[in-house]
């Protein structure tokens, strides 16, 4: 039966209705009783969702001790009886039935055709806690939950000001999912903010359950290996990616939110970095661009040096690799293909699996599998070695370790079959495809390509915090980060 679209005066018709929309089930109440005075009144309101001690005590109670003396109106008892927090009058029951199926209670009382939404929440949520992915040091533990309320308000906690802003969508014909757009208004790029909104209209799907929903349905590439949409755990992380031009989408029921646009640079940086002193922050940044490099392109180098290029290697250490591989039955790509397959196979049950015991398989799959094949004589020490550096190094930057997987398969496959010219190739379309690539219209190498001096001191190393003036030039139209001449140490004390 369709929604009807206002409701009638009397609660008899009120509640058949409401029973044909909604029919009566294990968590769906709806309960009729009287008011203080001889109303017929009924409550409406999902079982698991509402706060019933809140109810009892701020909503059903006033009710009920209303004295007999008068006929009372849905406005009066809204302005005048009920004590909760946010209340509001409809006579739309397709928007009475919407709230309710979020948390909230509906009163509908005899003889009135509005009736009243209170919030009354109460459902049982994870309490904010560290995040397992945005590992920090130094810096917040706190990490969003699954509440979109709770995920805002430690966002807005953090930058008390009034520009910035908090808009509410809501997608999906089915989950009806409530998404939050934040940004700051004096510092957002405003043609991302448009182009975001306009994709977010466009999204007609059955149900958002996770903002993984959303980061597919609106990324500028979707076949491409690199994120273009960035997400984090951290509502500090968040809020520093607003003051630099960005928008944070929160999606109600995920504790990780998008960040848009993204740029390449983005994922060799760590929230910590904002935290410590400048020259750890830059060595910091520079392992982890050493460790990205390592983690795609190491194993395809020592299969093409190896097999092709011998002269590259020190006569000590090709005499060492050679006894190696002569007692194996694979060739030195083969052998570095299956250790790759086997560890992928071994990580993937290590996730999946409860922890402790994907603890253990990664132990076995790690120590005693790798020993046996290398005693065994079906890998070498040195494919096993290099194989142990790359999934370590693969494991720094967590931004790219999907792309990075693909990536080391795809330059192993050309460094076996083309040797260091086929790599060479390889590399060469990767970047050129980068710098082709964009983020919801930011060129993604920015600001490497195109060149943006103001910003290359946070880039691949960070520079002191008082050199930091200004913000990325293609995030933000308002670039002044902080005032020039704040270098610390200058003054003295006069004795």
């Amino acid at each position: 039966m369709p929604f009807a679209k206002k409701l009638p005066a009397a609660l008899d018709k009120q509640l058949q209705q409401l029973r044909d929309i909604m029919p009566p089930g294990m968590d769906v109440v709806i309960r009729e009783f009287n008011l203080g005075n001889g109303q017929r009144a009924a409550a409406f309101f999902i079982d698991g969702l509402a706060n019933k001690e809140l109810l009892g005590r701020d909503f059903f109670a006033p009710l009920l001790d209303l004295p007999p003396q008068k006929f009372y109106s849905v406005q009066e008892l809204m302005e005048d009886t009920l004590r909760l927090g946010e209340i509001q009058l409809s006579g739309d029951l397709r928007f009475i039935v919407d709230m309710v199926l979020q948390g909230l209670t509906a009163l509908f009382v005899d003889g009135n055709r509005e009736a009243i939404i209170v919030e009354a929440i109460g459902w049982q949520m994870r309490s904010v806690n560290e995040p397992s992915t945005d590992v920090v040091i130094r810096g917040s533990r706190e990490g969003f939950v699954e509440a979109l309320r709770i995920n805002v308000s430690m966002v807005r906690r953090r930058l008390h000001h009034p520009d910035l802003i908090v808009e509410e969508m809501n997608i999906g014909r089915y989950s009806r999912t409530d998404i939050a757009i934040m940004y700051v208004s004096s510092i957002v790029d405003r043609r991302a903010l448009s182009l975001l909104r306009q994709r977010l209209e466009q999204i007609d799907i059955d149900a958002v359950l996770d903002s993984g929903y959303i980061e597919q349905l609106i990324e500028d590439a979707p076949y491409s290996l690199f994120p273009t949409i960035g997400i984090t755990e951290k509502p500090d992380i968040a809020a520093g990616k607003m003051l630099d031009g960005r928008i944070v989408v929160l999606v109600d029921g995920s504790p990780i939110a998008l960040t848009l646009p993204m740029l390449f640079i983005e994922g060799l940086h760590s929230a910590e970095d904002n935290y410590t002193r400048f020259y750890s922050a830059s060595w910091a940044r520079l392992v982890r661009t050493i460790s990205l490099i390592l983690s795609i392109f190491l194993p395809g180098f020592y299969t093409a040096v190896v097999s092709y290029h011998q002269q590259l290697i020190p006569v000590k250490m090709l005499l060492s690799v050679a006894a190696s591989e002569i007692n194996t039955p694979y060739s030195v790509g083969l052998s570095m293909l299956i250790i790759t397959a086997i560890y992928e196979i071994l990580r993937e049950a290590g996730v999946r699996l409860p922890k402790p015991a994907g603890q253990a398989i990664g132990i076995v799959g790690a120590i005693i599998m790798g020993d046996a094949a290398v005693n065994a004589g079906i890998i070498s020490a040195p494919v096993l070695i290099v194989q142990a550096l790359t999934v370590t190094a693969s494991y720094v930057s967590t931004q790219y370790i999907d792309a990075v997987t693909l990536l080391r398969i795809l330059f192993l496959l050309l460094g076996w079959w083309f040797g260091l010219l086929g790599m060479l190739m390889g590399s060469l379309f990767m970047l050129f495809y980068l710098c082709y690539l964009q983020s919801f219209g930011v060129p993604y190498l920015s600001p490497i390509a195109p060149l943006d001096t103001l910003t290359l001191p946070d880039t691949f190393v960070r520079f002191p915090r008082w050199m930091l003036q200004w913000r990325p030039q293609r995030l933000s139209w308002n670039r002044r980060r902080m005032r020039a001449g704040q270098r610390p140490g200058r003054g003295h004390i006069d004795a």
